[in-house]
């Protein structure tokens, strides 16, 4: 039997769910986020739940690239972008869902943790979303997930430099909530979860919806949605694109020359 790409456990009205492909410190796959997304949408009787990858290396590494889909085309049209379902799957789920990161959180990975309500980190962590770095461009409900944290000099910043930032000075910025030791982050993170899970459910939740509500208004208009795809498009056709992909590849600094 095929290991299981996502772990659901609960211990009283506290639910974790463990990315578990340590292997591959914990890449994304379209399998992963969709298990994701099935899990959160299943959960009953929870109040708080706690998302971390397995082990203590990384929270998520971002997509695999080298990944082969393993999900039916059905799934995909039922239910659209893998990272989308997740996603919109943590911020419609009721109550709040808290990242517990060790180790890298970088690309899709960061993106992930930082769509969770809280953001609890080990000292030995490190965040940021690179798109830059081989010729590409993040998508806009990720860039302004990444405001929404970090405010918008501070998003810039990480965009325009693709540059990694450890805990501390991910805690500086908003980026993450905590930074406490490796081996006191479950106890912090369990603890703070705990406190949530003690008041009242329904007072909770609301408060959830309302913060949602007060952040629907960023969503863009079609014309933007389709000159920023536009936009996409043309860069993924680029030269320097195939040239980053390439780079990557080959574990080397890229030669990007506009085109």
């Amino acid at each position: 039997m095929a290991e299981q790409v996502l772990l659901v456990e609960q211990e009283g009205n506290i639910c974790t769910l463990t990315i578990n492909r340590p292997e591959r410190r914990n890449a994304l796959t379209a399998e992963v986020l969709y298990r994701l997304g099935d899990a959160l949408q299943a959960l009953k009787d929870v109040r708080v739940v706690v998302l971390r990858g397995a082990g203590e290396k990384a929270f998520s590494s971002g997509m695999d690239l080298g990944s082969r889909a393993e999900v039916s085309q059905e799934e995909v049209i039922k239910k659209g972008h893998p990272l989308d379902y997740a996603i919109h799957s943590i911020i419609d789920f009721p109550f709040p869902v808290i990242a517990m990161i060790y180790g890298a959180a970088m690309g899709s990975g960061c993106d992930l943790a930082a769509t969770c309500d809280l953001r609890i980190a080990a000292d030995n962590a490190r965040m940021g979303i690179n798109p830059v770095k081989i010729g590409g461009v993040y998508y806009p409900g990720g860039i302004r997930r990444l405001i929404n944290a970090v405010g918008l000099s501070q998003a810039k910043e990480l965009f325009f430099t693709g540059r990694f930032i450890d805990a501390q000075r991910a805690r500086e910025i908003g980026l993450v909530d905590h930074v406490v030791p490796a081996e006191e982050l479950p106890s912090f993170t369990y603890e703070l979860a705990g406190e949530i899970a003690e008041n009242a459910p329904l007072a909770v939740s609301a408060t959830k919806v309302i913060f949602n509500r007060l952040l629907k208004h960023q969503r863009l208009s079609a014309e933007d949605e389709a000159e920023i795809l536009a936009l996409i498009d043309t860069v993924e056709k680029s030269e320097d694109r195939r040239e980053g992909l390439r780079a990557f590849i080959e574990k080397r600094k890229p030669n990007f020359t506009g085109r």
